[in-house]
């Protein structure tokens, strides 16, 4: 009996009201036929009955939904042509805060398609490694593993279908009929091509990475270098190294992690001995290799990556205990692109922390558009108050209202969608022209929006905004009494609807405040930090890439140039993110220093400029400079304990736990790693042939005639590589930290505008909308003497008093956010109230705008006729 009461419950969902008789006929019938022939046969006869009206049961029902949708159509339309400002505002703040979440939502269903297109997508993983480095205190995650493990794996576990070894970094100069471009790509081993489903248009894939000086070259590197010429078979020179052979043609319209210009053979590496013994040490190759795993149908990935740990004791040696391999872990292969963050990927993936960030402000803009329309249905309860009441009188049931004001809300962000995939045109080519997206290659494709998953999730997103936007004001309109709200007597300004109002006002001005805030205090820092002092000279100084010259050949031509003011070597640039560390310590300490460190000549600190505040220079006549001899930083003296200076000179520290160094002479600080950080420990080595980069300094005014002159003498030296320099001063202003600080003011900047926009929208319907309904009252007001301006007052003071509240919240906030993130850099500016200050007034002036421009007009409007209208 259960169970026919089940079917019963589910028939009267089905089949619309009027149709409800046929279930009572079915249930009397059943109870008619247990009484006379049996419970078997009443469940028989039932069951027939049932499953030969399912058919028309479901056509009634199909009728009955499509007719109560057209319905709710219909009292949308209506509702849409009565209430239309409110409606344009709700469609308009919906608009502008979806068109910013579909942006980002576009962005992460290209990301997360990643390496999808691998036929075997779900079998492979790449082994990834939990490792102790000499030169971080911890264990840092890696994406690289010893070069071997794969041959180890392959050998001892039955699991594995296919194994394969990447190595990362491969460059070069290539050069083909005069023609010479950089590339950069992997190598991969024979089976790259077996795991991987990278199509070759030209080429054999068995082959293409068999035999040592193979490459794979992309389409559009071929072109490059060939032009209209057949590359397959054929040579080209990668400069400095040797001739490699075209052996396939590869498309470059694959969404993967990897990124290659060129795929080169691995087996060409073995053919150095020393690069193979070099491979085979796991200490020595866990840096730049990476293993990827096919394993067999139905291979349980937790249980395979415990069962791998043993090969570490087995094979992981370093005698002097500096490193140790913790742990593998295998990493699915559609994992990697937004996946966990680690050290030396073999190419620029997005970590998951990015689309979480995104994410959180995808969420705050589309809550604050939410709020709008959550705060605009409730303040016109009383409207829809006897809409509802008539309904209710007419035989709606309060589930059927629900419905309709749910319907009411998906249809207001279905419409909302469409709008914001119309901005899109204009915000995702401007979300491509970041920077961080532009170098990494992530740009968003526009071709995404005809992708079916793209379309399934913009509309699941539209009814998830609907749903969120319309549940509380349905639950909340459907519950109103009809019998009171038709006798006049039921009051739809209860407390919880109002407080709800000021609460999601409050809320709104809140957040756009914090965001207003912080991209001022965002540009403020952006130009603290260029204008900025590096402690280094910046002007008239050129790097030029040494490549294959060595610096002795190279600063002999230069101190021939009657342009060139003093001329030196470095191992690195400073200020530009990228830096070289090494361990400092003494015997009276038991903690290591981390210091950055630059390999130098004697001309090294006359060419940046830098103070020496005691001690001496490097002297190329001392042979004990080039193997004993040190030159630190006053910060670096602070953190090794060296009291002063002075002090300091003559004292032994230890670096890199290898070799002692004496300190012969002390620096004033410079920023060596960003703009955002001073203050770091400096160690100035004189190794002049470790140097990569010449430092020139130019006479004042002969930069360009300088460069031209080099460009000419290059040739001469006998490089296989063109010419390559930098301007110090343009290399500063180009710095990534400073574009990509750029990126955030952008991203922070529009959120806020986008915010405070949606946030006045949401204030100027409420005004609107108290104005409205208070027509009567401003007219007995004037008649009985009231002025415009107090009118006006009367209007905005309730609004205002919310506006003051949020600024009140959001000032302490703001600072204790902003204050979080300036404490984790070193070089920022101070907090100033007068930002603040300016934030606040911003919002305010914001505010009185939209609220004075509604309370003006109802308060200048003729109150004879508005006494006289009901």
């Amino acid at each position: 009996m259960k169970k026919t009461k089940f079917i019963i419950r589910v028939l009267e969902h089905l089949l619309p009201p009027d149709l409800h008789h046929l279930i009572g006929d079915l249930e009397e019938e059943f109870i008619y036929s247990k009484q006379k022939d049996g419970i078997i046969r009443a469940r028989i006869r039932f069951w027939w009955q049932l499953i030969r009206s399912l058919p028309w049961f479901i056509i009634q029902s199909l009728i009955w939904n499509t007719e109560m949708l057209l319905n709710y159509l219909k009292i949308t339309w209506r509702n849409f042509k009565k209430y239309t400002s409110f409606s344009v505002i709700n469609i308009i703040g919906l608009s502008a805060s979806m068109s910013v979440c579909l942006l980002i939502l576009l962005f992460l269903i290209d990301q997360k398609s990643s390496d999808y297109f691998h036929q075997n997508h779900d079998r492979i993983v790449r082994v990834i490694s939990d490792f102790k480095a000499q030169s971080n205190f911890e264990s840092d995650l890696y994406a690289t593993t010893p070069h071997t493990l794969s041959d180890i794996l392959k050998n001892q576990f039955p699991e594995i279908e296919e194994a394969v070894k990447v190595r990362g970094n491969f460059s070069g100069e290539f050069n083909k009929n005069n023609i010479t471009i950089p590339l950069k790509g992997i190598s991969a081993d024979e089976h790259f091509l077996d795991v991987f489903d990278f199509e070759l248009a030209e080429g054999n894939p068995k082959t293409a990475l068999a035999n040592p000086g193979s490459v794979i070259l992309t389409r559009k590197s071929a072109q490059t270098l060939f032009g209209d010429e057949q590359p397959l078979g054929k040579s080209i020179t990668a400069l400095g190294d040797r001739e490699y052979t075209v052996t396939g043609i590869i498309d470059e319209d694959y969404n993967t992690h990897f990124r290659f210009q060129v795929i080169a053979s691995l087996s060409t590496l073995l053919t150095n001995t020393e690069t193979e013994e070099m491979l085979n040490t796991w200490s020595s190759s866990i840096f730049d290799s990476y293993t990827y795993l096919l394993l067999k149908e139905g291979v349980d990935f937790d249980a395979f990556e415990t069962a791998i740990q043993p090969i570490i004791e087995a094979n992981f040696v370093d005698p002097e205990e500096r490193s140790a391999l913790k742990r593998l872990l295998v990493q699915p292969l559609t994992s990697i692109n937004l996946g966990k963050e680690l050290g030396n990927e073999v190419g620029i993936v997005v970590p998951g922390i990015i689309a979480w960030f995104l994410s959180g402000f995808a969420i705050i803009i589309v809550v604050i558009a939410i709020f709008n329309y959550v705060s605009l249905t409730i303040a016109r309860a009383l409207n829809r108050g006897k809409e509802v009441g008539v309904r209710k009188v007419l035989g709606a049931n309060r589930g059927g209202i629900i419905k309709q004001f749910l319907f009411e809300s998906i249809l207001i962000a279905t419409i909302s969608m469409l709008f914001g995939i119309v901005m899109l045109r204009w915000l995702v080519p401007e979300f491509n022209s970041l920077f961080f997206i532009s170098f990494t290659e992530n740009q968003v494709n526009p071709y995404l929006l005809l992708n079916p998953i793209t379309i399934i999730s913009f509309l699941a997103f539209a009814f998830l905004t609907g749903t969120l936007a319309g549940i509380y004001p349905s639950l909340y309109l459907s519950k109103f009494s009809p019998a009171r709200i038709l006798k006049g007597t039921f009051n739809v300004g209860s407390k919880s609807g109002q407080l709800l109002k000021k609460l999601i006002t409050v809320s709104q001005f809140t957040f756009s405040i914090i965001f207003i805030i912080t991209s001022m205090i965002l540009i403020k820092q952006f130009e603290f930090m260029t204008t900025t002092e590096y402690g280094f000279e910046k002007e008239n100084i050129v790097h030029i890439e040494q490549q294959d010259i060595s610096y002795n050949q190279l600063r002999e031509v230069l101190n021939q140039s009657t342009k060139v003011s003093v001329a030196s070597v470095t191992s690195t640039v400073p200020a530009l993110g990228s830096v070289n560390g090494a361990n400092l310590t003494t015997s009276q300490l038991d903690f290591i220093s981390r210091a950055h460190t630059y390999y130098v000549d004697e001309n090294y600190i006359p060419a940046m400029g830098l103070e020496l505040v005691a001690g001496r220079n490097f002297n190329a006549d001392m042979t004990t400079d080039s193997n004993h001899a040190i030159i630190i930083s006053i910060d670096a003296v602070h953190e090794l304990e060296l009291s002063t200076p002075i002090e300091a000179i003559g004292k032994t520290i230890e670096a890199n736990e290898e070799e002692e160094f004496v300190i012969i002479g002390v620096i004033n600080g410079f920023i060596t790693s960003d703009p955002m950080n001073k203050g770091n420990p400096i160690a100035l080595f004189f190794k002049p042939e470790y140097s990569r980069y010449s430092i020139v300094k130019v006479l004042p005014g002969k930069t360009v005639s300088f460069i031209n002159e080099m460009e000419a003498k290059w040739a001469e030296l006998g490089s296989l590589h063109s010419f390559k320099y930098q301007i110090f001063d343009d290399q500063l202003k180009e710095s990534p930290v400073l574009i990509i600080f750029i990126d955030f003011i952008k991203i922070l900047s529009l959120i806020g505008i986008f915010s405070i926009f949606i946030s006045c929208l949401g204030l100027l319907g409420m005004a609107m909308y108290s104005a409205e309904n208070r027509v009567k009252e401003i007219g007995i007001r004037k008649v009985l003497g009231a002025t415009v301006n107090s009118i006006v007052f009367l209007l905005s003071k309730e609004y205002l008093i919310l506006i003051i509240i949020s600024i009140v919240i959001a000032l302490p906030a703001s600072f204790l956010i902003n204050n979080l993130w300036l404490e984790s850099i070193s070089n920022k500016v101070t907090l100033e109230p007068s930002i603040f200050i300016l934030g606040a007034l911003g919002a305010i002036i914001l505010a009185l705008v939209t609220i004075g421009t509604q309370a003006l007009k109802a308060a200048r409007g003729n109150s004879i006729d508005n006494l006289r209208s009901e």
